[in-house]
């Protein structure tokens, strides 16, 4: 067993679809063991989305969106309308460090499982709830989707080209990822608290404060000056030339941004020195900003007669911050990516031969993470059943037999 940084750390997971889901994974990852708390009778969304060609659809085990979100953990089925449910959650969090859940509202409190109760199974457990606006204030009870999330926090409202209706940020809920990166943070920093004091911890985590983070600029902007942020497509406040720059092949694109006189001088020297470089116009930083169209326009010319990566390279080299827009395959061959091992290989029962997206850090020791496939539903009721909590096989089957494991 590898020298983890939580090895012998146990969380109880009840995260559903994204947020929940990737934080506890980090820190599966990490070597901490996760028990997800699922049931048969309301399925985490996520088992249902992604299913390959060729896989029947109502296969609960083939949605390779579950599959990226919840590698490395163990699966239980709880019915927790059942008492006897509850008291199993129960006796399994007297055995564990940590708690997780993103549910809509307050369902552990309904269950009977609120923190002021857990306390009393377990003084220093660490309670990580998170929620699209907190567990108080008048939005507490308000489901959270990412989308939902991007238009309350301004993030819709900045997103798109001047003159042009608001956008969302991508199809991808981005927020869902930065609350999982801030929870793995202040879980991780809890239970450090935790082994340092001997206190547990409650952590009200909301995903509009987490997704806020990338607005500072325009919210220091507001707060300061008065001035309200709009949209500005690939443009920036002060550099110029900023933008995505159409390159050739199909639909590729590269990033370009110059910030000083002296990168504009090296730029200008990396394309070729052409004519038009010199032009009056362009010789200063507010007069290439002041004509950013017929700039855009000519970078444009010289970047969609070459490919990305060339162009990106050609201008890193340079000194020149540029790089290649990427798509999702594009992204799984990136070399950046590759040296630095993002992606890992697993070979789930369902899914067969999966490349997934690994931990967005790498250990300073260069320790490998724990990877392992994501648990088919209910997989481990035996192991965590019988080992952890010493019931028998027949004991476990009986409480099958009552929808008490369900």
């Amino acid at each position: 067993m590898q020298n983890l940084p939580l090895n012998g750390i146990r969380i109880i997971d009840f995260g559903q679809m994204w947020a929940g889901p990737h934080l506890t994974q980090w820190l599966a990852c990490m070597g901490a063991e996760v028990i997800k708390i699922e049931t048969m009778l309301r399925l985490d969304f996520m088992r249902m989305v992604g299913i390959p060609p060729g896989i029947e659809r109502g296969n609960v085990n083939a949605g390779t969106a579950f599959m990226s979100l919840n590698f490395g953990k163990k699966s239980v089925t709880l019915n927790m309308n059942q008492p006897k449910a509850r008291e199993l959650v129960k006796q399994l969090i007297q055995k564990s460090d940590v708690v997780t859940e993103n549910f809509g509202g307050p369902v552990l409190d309904r269950w009977g499982l609120s923190y002021d109760e857990l306390r009393k199974i377990k003084p220093d457990i660490i309670v990580y709830a998170g929620s699209g606006y907190g567990r108080s204030g008048p939005h507490r009870e308000r489901p959270a989707y990412a989308e939902i999330v991007e238009a309350f926090d301004g993030s819709t409202y900045l997103n798109g080209y001047p003159g042009s209706n608001p956008f969302t940020v991508g199809v991808s809920p981005w927020t869902d990822a930065t609350q999982a990166m801030h929870g793995a943070f202040a879980v991780t920093a809890a239970i450090y608290h935790r082994n340092n004091t001997g206190e547990g911890q409650y952590i009200d985590a909301a995903m509009i404060e987490g997704s806020i983070n990338f607005l500072g600029e325009m919210v220091m902007a507001y707060n300061m000056n008065g001035v309200t942020g709009e949209r500005m497509g690939n443009r920036d406040r002060v550099m110029a030339p900023h933008g995505c720059y159409r390159c050739q092949g199909d639909d590729e694109w590269v990033a370009i941004a110059v910030s000083s006189e002296d990168e504009w001088q090296a730029f200008c020297k990396a394309i070729g020195s052409p004519e038009w470089t010199r032009r009056e116009e362009f010789s200063t930083r507010i007069g290439r900003w002041n004509n950013q169209d017929e700039l855009d326009a000519l970078i444009t010319e010289w970047t969609q007669e070459r490919h990305q990566y060339e162009i990106m390279e050609l201008l890193q080299k340079a000194g020149v911050a540029a790089g290649a827009s990427l798509n999702v395959k594009d992204l799984v061959d990136d070399p950046q990516l590759k040296a630095r091992k993002f992606f890992v290989n697993m070979q789930h029962p369902v899914g067969g031969e999966l490349t997934l997206p690994g931990l967005p850090w790498r250990p300073a020791d260069d320790t490998t993470p724990s990877y392992s496939p994501a648990p088919l539903l209910g997989e481990y009721n035996y192991s965590v059943f019988g080992e952890l909590l010493g019931f028998t096989r027949e004991e476990v089957d009986r409480l099958t037999t009552e929808e008490v494991i369900k």
